[in-house]
């Protein structure tokens, strides 16, 4: 049986792709004939040798891969259907059939962590909102799998959903279409007379960092003195792909741990063959999860780069997915991570080290075509430039509020 690890939260069942990264194999299946397994023993087991807390006994005599599963209060932890499965193999990198938001898992419903431009946009879906029902069919406490199911599939059919936007609950109607989100996009921004290479990554998606290296390699050959990382609304992806493009900006060095009840205790360094030694400003929000969560605490904790915005979504566990004999799959979660540092992030998130909200004037989507600015991004840049450039200046200047203060204030730029 193959397995692979995984980074990528429930983006995976809004968007219509599952994070696959670090292959492990087994040689576990048997070439002579056996008894083949049932599915509830086949989970069980699963859960028995490779969930990375020890699963009690009751757990595993429950009659049903439901009840187990139930019983484990673990939102990453699934059951896909071999059609959910198949859906979420599909290389989809860059474009997909679905409503085009990415979701973050909650007590409460789905967290929309970012709108892509597409159907759910053109339905008035904003990021922030939760959703709370798809269909008839409530998603509090709804797995990924089932709420997959609801939502991808052939362009064309309605996805009635039902949201709660501050404490108002909202009634939309969403038609599935193709959704064309681009992983990476790159623009100059100019600020206090220097040039600042922005760097927004969308998702960890099979090549992203080779695309961030490009990017920065372009950005740095037309001038740029200095690189802002956008990890804002970014829920995750590919663990290989966070060491790569962790190793854009470090030469060497631990970029993450991994470890788990069942797991051997493993380390992941960045390569020494950085593509950029200048100032590194990333940014982040209360989305940024998984894998942007484990780059933000990587370069920060290497005295690498400047975080800006607000603390993260805190998701400090990967998964594992088991392909059944069914043709389904287990998504099960194999280990916690740790920063470089041995932090556990789980539920605390990563803490920026200034503080900076987004004004709720400007767009939240995934921003423009390259060489267009976007208004938010520039100023946040205006906030941190002259600190990561070394520039004893009082941030205030270009702030309004003090450095660190709550919910900084920044004009259009």
């Amino acid at each position: 049986m193959r397995r692979a690890l995984i980074l990528g939260t429930v983006v995976a069942v809004l968007a219509g792709s599952l994070a696959v990264a670090y292959g492990l194999s087994r040689s576990d299946r048997a070439t002579t004939p056996v008894a083949i397994p049932s599915l509830v023993d086949e989970v069980r087991e699963a859960l028995a040798a490779r969930y990375y807390r020890p699963v009690s006994a009751d757990v595993l005599r429950l009659g049903s891969v439901n009840a187990m599963l139930s019983a484990l209060r673990d939102p990453y932890t699934a059951y896909l259907t071999p059609r959910s499965y198949r859906l979420v193999r599909h290389d989809t990198a860059a474009r997909y059939a679905g409503i085009g938001v990415e979701v973050l898992p909650t007590r409460n419903g789905l967290l929309v962590a970012t709108v892509d431009p597409g159907p759910a946009q053109r339905a008035g879906v904003q990021p922030g909102d939760l959703i709370v029902q798809i269909g008839r069919t409530s998603v509090v406490g709804l797995n990924e799998a089932k709420a997959l199911a609801a939502v991808v599939g052939t362009p064309g059919k309605r996805i009635p959903l039902v949201l709660e936007r501050r404490g108002v609950v909202l009634s939309l109607s969403v038609k599935r279409g193709i959704v064309r989100a681009p992983t990476v996009l790159g623009r100059m921004l100019a600020y206090g007379g220097a040039h600042w290479g922005d760097v927004r990554l969308t998702s960890f998606r099979a090549g992203a960092a080779h695309l961030v290296a490009a990017e920065v390699r372009l950005l740095q050959r037309e001038g740029a003195t200095g690189f802002v990382l956008d990890l804002r609304g970014d829920p995750g992806g590919l663990l290989s792909q966070a060491i790569a493009v962790s190793s854009v900006f470090l030469n060497g060095g631990v970029v993450v741990s991994l470890s788990g009840a069942h797991y051997v205790h493993s380390i992941f360094r960045a390569d020494h063959d950085a593509v950029t030694s200048l100032p590194v400003v990333v940014l982040v929000d209360r989305y940024t999860a998984s894998s942007a969560e484990i780059v933000a605490a990587a370069l920060s904790e290497h005295a690498r780069a400047t975080l800006v915005g607000e603390r993260t979504f805190g998701k400090g566990v990967v998964q594992a997915v088991d392909p059944l004999d069914n043709g389904a799959a287990l998504i099960l979660t194999a280990a916690r991570y740790y920063t470089p540092d041995g932090h556990e992030i789980a539920h605390v998130g990563v803490l920026p080290a200034l503080r900076a909200v987004d004004d709720p004037g400007h767009t939240a989507g995934r921003g423009s075509a390259r060489g267009r600015p976007r208004a938010r991004t520039a100023c946040l840049v205006a906030t941190v430039a002259p600190w990561a450039l070394g520039v004893k200046n009082d941030l205030r200047g270009a702030s309004g509020t003090s450095a660190g203060s709550p919910g900084a204030s920044r004009s259009p730029s």
